[in-house]
C-alpha cells in the first residue's frame, strides 16, 4: 500500500478540473508491458487531483481524513478502520467514515493507461477469497490455489505507482530511506504479501499523496489474478508473523 505517512499538500486557488469521459472499463490487454508512469502522466494525474481538493472545502477535509496517519483507541488510523469496517462488513460507517469514502470516490478518475501499482498487504484478504492456509504450498500449488481468482473490492485499495516511494515495500539492499521522499521501505517486511497490480486503462485511481506515490484503487474495482510465487524481492518471511511471503501479479480494471 502506499502508506499514510505525511500530511496532504494542496495548492489554494486552483479551479477544479473538469471531470474526464471515462474508458470503458475493460481487463489490460498487456500490449505495452506494464510501463511505469511517466513524470508527465504522474504530473496530469496528482495535478488534477490537488485541484479538484482544493476547490472543495468538504472534499479536502474528506482526504485529510483518509490520509492522517493519527491512530486511534485501537492503535488504528481512522482510515485503516473504515477500510476494515467496509473490507469485512463488520459494521456500518459512521458519518465521519461515509464522508471520507465519499470525497475518495469523487476524487477517482480513469488512469487513462495500463501500469504498475504496488502494494504491500497482509493475507487475510486471500481467507476471504476462499484460499485457505498456503504456507505449506510450492509454487506450482500457488499457482493452482490462486491464478484465476476474480473479485471487486468493497473498501479502497492503497498502493503507490513507484515502488520506490511505497512505505511498505521491500527496497534493495534493506534501504529503508529510499525515493525522493526517503520513505520508501521504511515499514517494510511487515507484509506477507506483495502484490503487483495491472491496471487496464479505465481503472478509477485517486492519486491523494503525492509524497508516497500513492495512488488508491476505487471501491469497485475488478481484480483477477495472473500470477503467483514465493517472493524473489524481499525477505522471504514477514518480520511480525514470520509467515513466508508471497508475491502476486493482479490485473485491475
Amino acid at each position: 500500500m502506499g502508506g499514510r505517512g505525511s500530511g496532504l499538500h494542496t495548492s489554494q486557488g486552483m479551479a477544479a478540473p473538469a471531470a474526464p469521459v471515462a474508458p470503458v472499463s475493460t481487463p489490460p490487454t498487456g500490449a505495452g508491458g506494464f510501463a511505469h508512469l511517466t513524470p508527465a502522466q504522474v504530473s496530469a494525474l496528482e495535478g488534477a487531483a490537488m485541484a479538484q481538493i482544493a476547490a472543495d472545502p468538504a472534499l479536502a477535509a474528506g482526504i485529510r481524513d483518509y490520509t492522517d496517519p493519527t491512530t486511534t483507541a485501537n492503535g488504528k488510523a481512522v482510515s485503516q478502520n473504515a477500510n476494515w469496517a467496509l473490507a469485512t462488513g463488520s459494521r456500518p460507517l459512521n458519518a465521519r467514515e461515509q464522508a471520507m469514502m465519499n470525497a475518495l470516490d469523487q476524487v477517482a478518475r480513469p488512469i487513462g493507461t495500463e501500469t504498475t501499482l504496488y502494494r504491500a498487504d497482509h493475507d487475510d484478504f486471500l481467507h476471504r477469497l476462499g484460499v485457505g492456509n498456503v504456507q505449506r504450498m510450492s509454487n506450482a500449488q500457488l499457482r493452482q490455489a490462486l491464478v484465476g481468482k476474480r473479485w471487486t473490492n468493497n473498501s479502497p485499495e492503497s498502493t503507490a505507482y513507484d515502488s520506490r516511494e511505497n512505505p511498505f515495500w521491500p527496497q534493495p539492499g534493506g534501504n529503508r530511506r529510499a525515493g525522493k521522499s526517503r520513505q520508501g521501505g521504511s515499514v517494510s517486511g511487515n507484509r506477507e504479501v506483495l502484490i503487483r497490480y495491472h491496471t487496464g486503462a479505465g481503472t478509477r485511481v485517486a492519486f491523494i499523496q503525492p509524497s508516497q506515490a500513492e495512488a488508491v484503487l476505487a471501491v469497485g474495482t475488478n481484480h483477477r489474478i495472473t500470477g503467483a510465487r514465493w517472493t524473489h524481492t524481499g525477505p522471504a518471511r514477514a518480520f511480525g508473523s514470520g509467515k513466508k511471503v508471497l508475491e502476486l501479479e493482479v490485473e485491475v480494471w
